[in-house]
């Protein structure tokens, strides 16, 4: 289906983001920040990350794990300090919003039109799964990152999909607040809570879904604006009379696109 592996490396409220939305569009702050990594080394792909760079230290004063945790970080950091990883990390976010704007295009999702414009409904665990895999593929081999750890740069893709998401979220996007995506289309709503495919999958941020809209460049005016909401209310409520498997026989079709 194209769903990548759920992580839960979630963004806690309180955190610095990566990412921002900024005028409409969502953009890279310019910086990552450790306390990501530094849950992800409690996990259990981070630990094992650890345990391997730690057998290979032969000494440290205040212990191999410390020491490796403490070298993992530094490459980390130093790449992304490059200008090349800050330009290839801007890039992925207009990306992100290109392949959120590509999804409205699969034709089993749920849609209406709105003033002669299309609304379609879009589960974000299939987002972030087409976008896992395409951040994959482009930075996995990045000369920039040619001297992290792997494994590092697994929870790098990881955290970049979760980041983008939660500044999308934070953003609250409305009929009334667009964030712009590609080619016309914004994303005029972010619900989250539903279940549409397993958890295994998904990730336990992967409910929900996002609502996009053909965006005028001009604007909505007022009459169409409310019409705008109102489809977002009835299609919400309309999926939510799914059930899980219908939602997730749903994600499948759609993936197929």
């Amino acid at each position: 289906m194209g769903i990548a592996a759920g992580t839960d490396l979630a963004v806690s409220p309180r955190a610095v983001s990566w990412f921002r939305v900024s005028d409409g569009r969502l953009e890279y702050r310019g910086r990552i920040t450790k306390t990501p990594f530094t849950r992800w080394c409690e996990t259990k792909k981070g630990r094992e990350a650890v345990e391997r760079v730690a057998s290979g230290i032969r000494f440290s004063l205040f212990g191999k794990r410390r020491a490796a945790r403490s070298r993992l970080w530094r490459a980390l950091e130093a790449a992304s300090q490059t200008r090349d990883f800050t330009s290839a990390v801007a890039t992925e976010a207009a990306r992100y919003m290109e392949l959120m704007a590509a999804s409205a295009y699969a034709d089993a999702l749920p849609r209406a039109h709105v003033a002669l414009r299309r609304l379609v409904l879009a589960p974000r665990a299939m987002i972030a799964g087409r976008a896992h895999l395409a951040m994959s593929q482009r930075l996995g081999q990045a000369p920039e990152l040619a001297g992290v750890d792997e494994s590092v740069r697994g929870f790098l893709i990881d955290q970049l999909v979760t980041e983008m998401d939660a500044a999308l979220r934070k953003a609250s996007p409305s009929a009334k607040r667009p964030v712009q995506a590609h080619e016309g289309w914004a994303c005029v709503g972010v619900h989250v809570g539903m279940v549409w495919v397993d958890s295994l999958w998904a990730g336990p941020d992967g409910t929900g879904h996002v609502f996009l809209y053909e965006f005028p460049p001009n604007g909505l005016p007022r009459r169409d604006r409310k019409a705008l909401e109102a489809a977002i209310s009835r299609m919400s409520s309309s999926v939510s009379s799914l059930s899980r498997m219908q939602r997730g026989a749903l994600v499948r079709a759609a993936s197929y696109r």
